[in-house]
């Protein structure tokens, strides 16, 4: 008997899943593990547990065959694990792997269980698996199903105890005469105490019930059988060989439906069946390495009839930096730069401020430079101004002083891909065009994929990128000659080839791969960046759960180019959208997704709140919480209201006003359409309350109390006038009007300043966040500084 090395009960969350092409395909991709609650050796204080190593195994395997495994015990809920080896990898993997731990604390019940979802049902081992399953008639009711469904069963070591009293509906037993193994009583200590609280003998128990019960002489030789639907093992040796013949089996009772599967898909683009002569979209579908559907569909150029295909061009915006990411990290590997590289030994002409940025700064958006394109808008450049890399380079050049210190904090700039564009330059003496097409793409037969880094570029076979209004479509046009963070152009088909570079390598390695899905961190090594949009990987993409499954996702919208991808990584799904029709493919993207998923999710696609567990709250305990709260560090407002006896949340400057479901005294849930979690909890401080706002597994907002402040029209004369920044070259001037204080620039010729505290303004512009003023020792105003969370402290002098 193998000695129990550790055990313990789990928390914690994260996914894997996989499923075929329809929806009785999908039901019959899902594995069922059947578990023990029991704690001890029958009634005696020796403790048990489940095998760790027996259920972690397989399920590696099953995970990457893209199966979805769920857990079942008789009571539900956690149960215990032990035999742990910290040394073996797969058992460390799994150890702080927060789905599979979440998943073994919150087992199911077998009343749960539908049996018509699973193909097969796999019997864990361990001391454990001895005591309360196999006479648990409802468990012993899902096997008979599955196995009646054409489904497996399987089992191994002690797990084969579960077979004990497997019968059909007849009451013969379903295994008649077939060969099973498990863990024989000729390596069982005998004397030992534990043996002798086992309710049954296995080797008698399945004999009793008409099987054949055979054994190896050795143990750790991987001994199994196989005999028609049955796969049985005598030891954890055998696992994964078990998991790999219950795959082969499973497969060969898969029919071949995949001509439904692409009608299916066809019908999530149903809105270009009938009119051709509008902009369009191409997308793409990847399933465990393979691609299973690319297709266009519309106009690339309404006014020369030309159809989009899978090789028509489309600018993909900011999902460029992956490319960028992928350069740096491929450069890495190839020994020609280090991570921990200070920038400036590529590019001098980065001022000195006191302290390293380094590589790993600027792709982690750690660095502390403020965000060019923020930068851009304040400075006064339109939208169709010709915008090139030199300039983008001069606004960053021009920064006087940090916003942080690099690694200590994050913040949303764009800045750090510029300069790794610049980076690539210096390290291999080309553009990242040149290197990027002589070293990725053209080896990966990449030819419709290309860095422009030019706006006067003629670009063959382009969709031409379309603004929709309401006298028809007109050409916007894109005037950027940026690279790094934007302007790859790319097709379906290369795009394919791109993700299938990621299954199995040509160029980089798989550990290059794996770094591109790993999360950045701040010096740490620990932190990472948490944005309502989902957790930054060093691909700058983000991980972010769908109905509780993880997804990695971004999206590009430049001009009239819109691009999303989502790629669903514990079940080898890529999906992705690239359009010049002027709008967000998110939901083309995602439902191409749904049709291959099938039932993974955990969660439903929409929370319903009528079964929310909450309390009931009256309108003057609601009232506690009436108020106005402020972010100084991202420079925003909310306010919080009751109304019609609810709780309201508003953000400041927005109409718009979301009710609040209280769970707790201080926790409320905001009622959102779609599976989104948002939180918002008031902790008491002082004589106000302080309030934390979360997206699902975000960083917190932290909001403080504040109480609105008032100035009179004589008071807001003072603050009127103009201010220039020495930075940018750029001057405001401010006036009142009748709704207060307000300015203006070539792209905005109305911004409005919300009057928040003593010489604290929140501004109607995004880039311009806040605004600080400053006075003398006589307390004139002499300027005031922006900040919002992509810049901090960027001085305009009052003149």
């Amino acid at each position: 008997m193998y000695k129990v090395i550790s055990t313990f009960r789990l928390p914690l969350l994260i996914s894997t899943c996989f499923c075929l092409f329809s929806t009785f395909v999908f039901s019959q991709n899902k594995i069922l593990f059947v578990v023990s609650n029991q704690d001890y050796y029958g009634t005696s204080q020796i403790k048990t547990a489940n095998h760790f190593g027996e259920i972690v195994v397989p399920y590696n395997v099953f995970s990457k065959a893209g199966f979805t495994v769920d857990f079942v015990s008789p009571k539900g809920g956690a149960i215990p694990i032990g035999y742990i080896n910290a040394s073996d990898s797969i058992h460390k993997k799994f150890l702080y792997n927060n789905f599979l731990m979440n998943k073994l604390k919150t087992t199911m019940k077998p009343t749960e269980v539908v049996p018509e979802n699973y193909s097969a049902i796999f019997y864990g081992g361990g001391g454990a698996a001895m005591y309360g399953v196999a006479e648990n008639v409802i468990i012993q009711n899902l096997a008979r199903q599955i196995f009646l469904k054409n489904g497996v069963i399987s089992a191994i070591c002690h797990g084969t105890a579960g077979l004990a009293y497997l019968k059909d509906e007849a009451g013969k037993s379903l295994y008649k005469d077939k060969k099973i193994t498990g863990f024989a009583d000729k390596f069982e200590d005998k004397q030992e105490e534990y043996y002798k609280t086992f309710p049954f003998s296995i080797d008698e128990a399945i004999k009793k019930n008409e099987g054949n019960f055979v054994h190896s002489d050795k143990l750790g030789e991987g001994f199994y059988v196989v005999d028609g639907r049955f796969v049985t093992g005598q030891d954890p040796s055998a696992a994964s060989k078990m998991a790999s013949e219950i795959i082969t089996l499973i497969e060969k009772n898969k029919p071949v439906i995949q001509q439904e599967s692409i009608r299916n898909l066809d019908k999530v683009f149903s809105e270009w069946d009938n009119s051709k002569a509008k902009p369009g979209v191409a997308a793409g579908l990847l399933k465990e390495g393979q691609i299973i559907y690319v297709k266009g569909f519309g106009r690339a150029d309404i006014t020369h009839d030309i159809p989009i295909n899978t090789d028509t061009k489309f600018q993909i915006g900011a999902m460029a930096k992956q490319f960028t990411a992928f350069t740096i990290l491929l450069l890495e590997e190839q020994g020609k730069l280090s991570l921990s590289d200070d920038v400036r030994k590529y590019i001098p002409q980065l001022p000195d401020f006191g302290s390293k940025i380094t590589i790993k700064h600027l792709l982690s958006q750690s660095s502390g430079l403020h965000d060019f394109l923020a930068l851009k808008e304040i400075a006064g450049w339109q939208e169709k101004d010709v915008f090139t890399q030199k300039d983008a380079l001069d606004l960053i050049f021009r920064q006087k002083e940090l916003d942080y210190e690099p690694g200590t904090k994050f913040s949303q700039t764009s800045s750090g891909l510029i300069l790794l564009a610049e980076v690539v330059k210096q390290v291999t003496g080309q553009t990242l065009a040149g290197f990027s097409q002589q070293v990725i793409f053209q080896p990966l037969g990449m030819t419709n994929t290309l860095f422009c880094d030019d706006n006067e570029m003629i670009i063959p076979n382009v969709a031409v990128s379309y603004q929709v209004s309401k006298n028809g479509f007109k050409n916007n046009l894109i005037n950027y000659s940026i690279f790094g963070t934007t302007n790859l152009y790319t097709s379906a088909a290369d795009l394919s080839r791109w993700y299938l570079n990621f299954e199995k390598p040509k160029v980089g390695s798989e550990k290059l791969i794996e770094k591109l899905a790993s999360p950045v961190t701040l010096n740490d090594g620990k932190t990472t960046f948490n944005p309502t949009s989902g957790r930054l990987l060093y691909g700058q993409q983000y991980v972010h759960a769908k109905r509780g499954v993880p997804k990695i996702w971004t999206y590009g919208l430049e001009g009239g180019y819109a691009s999303n991808i989502f790629i669903f990584p514990n079940q080898n799904v890529t999906s992705f959208v690239l359009g010049n029709n002027n709008r967000y493919n998110g939901s083309l993207a995602m439902n191409m997704a749904l049709e291959v998923l099938g039932n993974v999710f955990p969660k439903p696609a929409s929370i319903d709140f009528s079964k929310l567990k909450s309390i009931k709250m009256t309108p003057q305990q609601l009232g506690v919480y009436n108020g106005f709260y402020w972010d100084d560090e991202r420079m925003s407002g909310r306010r919080v209201f009751v109304k019609n006896d609810t709780l309201r949340y508003q953000v400041l400057g927005s109409a718009t006003e979301s009710l609040l479901v209280p769970i707790t005294d201080k926790k409320f849930q905001m009622v959102v359409d779609g599976d989104d979690v948002i939180m918002v909890e008031f902790r008491k401080e002082g004589d106000h309350f302080k309030m934390i706002y979360t997206s699902g597994e975000s960083d917190q907002y932290v909001y403080e109390y504040f109480t609105p402040k008032t100035y009179s029209t004589t008071d807001l004369n003072e603050f009127s006038g103009t201010y220039y920044c020495k930075i940018l070259g750029a001057s405001y001037t401010l006036a009142q009007s009748e709704k207060g204080l307000i300015t203006s620039n070539k792209s905005q010729p109305i911004i409005n300043f919300t009057l928040i505290q003593s010489d604290l303004f929140l501004s109607s512009a995004r880039n311009l966040g806040g605004i600080r003023f400053v006075r003398d020792k006589q307390q004139k105003i002499t300027g005031f500084y922006i900040n919002s969370d992509r810049i901090k402290n960027l001085l305009f002098e009052k003149i």
